[in-house]
């Protein structure tokens, strides 16, 4: 179990571009630039922060945060589902900012402290990502969030160590680049895996889903559905 990690959650309904989650709100920030990914801020008790985009456009991401959580506001800890550069790339310039730590499955994590272009794409699309310290998760994990928690969920396929986050109280799983609300991740990559993104969507489909918080496109309060549709796709 994850103790050093603390945030809360419930219910869920759109408000313009955040969701009001008990004493927290799901933040949803969206792209900066078209190859960015999307940006989750998770704030109550402690501001968590799902993904970071590719970089360049990190002191949009970074003054954003900064609006919601306030000039003296803490970002306790940065959760990142996979590996892929427009996902990390934001990471450097968000624990200068914040002082926080990032965590991320212990496959990908591996890639992001090393650096490894094969795996981070960073050097096929022509962006440099440095190394950086980013700390293992594994399947089963759980981060503390207070009231609720976040399970930690390994999803390869994407990626060969792809995790999403889920949170049983609210049902809302933040699922990186498995699966949007209108389709699955890619599996032609280093380290992609049709046959392993099908087992991946296969066992989410097996969980109960309200709201979906994808890696790219818009959020959708119909999790199951998004699901449902994503493994069909890619043949159940």
């Amino acid at each position: 179990m994850i103790t050093n990690l603390i945030l809360e959650e419930t219910p869920l309904f759109f408000i313009l571009s955040w969701i009001v989650c008990g004493v927290i709100m799901i933040h949803f920030i969206e792209p900066a630039l078209d190859f960015d990914s999307n940006v989750y801020l998770l704030t109550g008790d402690r501001n968590v922060l799902i993904d970071t985009g590719a970089g360049p456009a990190s002191s949009y991401y970074i003054n954003r945060i900064r609006e919601i959580i306030g000039p003296e506001g803490k970002l306790d800890m940065i959760l990142l589902t996979h590996c892929h550069f427009d996902h990390i790339g934001g990471g450097p310039s968000m624990i200068d900012a914040f002082g926080c730590k990032a965590y991320a499955g212990r496959i990908d994590a591996e890639s992001v402290r090393e650096g490894d272009v094969r795996y981070t794409l960073s050097e096929q699309f022509g962006l440099h990502v440095p190394a950086y310290q980013t700390d293992d998760l594994s399947q089963g994990d759980v981060i503390d969030i207070g009231e609720h928690r976040l399970r930690v969920i390994d999803t390869p396929g994407h990626t060969r160590g792809g995790v999403c986050y889920y949170d049983e109280i609210s049902s809302s799983l933040f699922s990186g680049d498995t699966v949007f609300s209108q389709g699955v991740g890619r599996t032609d990559f280093n380290g992609g895996s049709s046959e392993l993104l099908r087992n991946s969507i296969k066992y989410l489909s097996d969980m109960q889903v309200q709201g979906l918080y994808p890696g790219h496109g818009h959020p959708t309060q119909d999790g199951m559905g998004a699901i449902l549709r994503g493994l069909k796709m890619i043949g159940d």
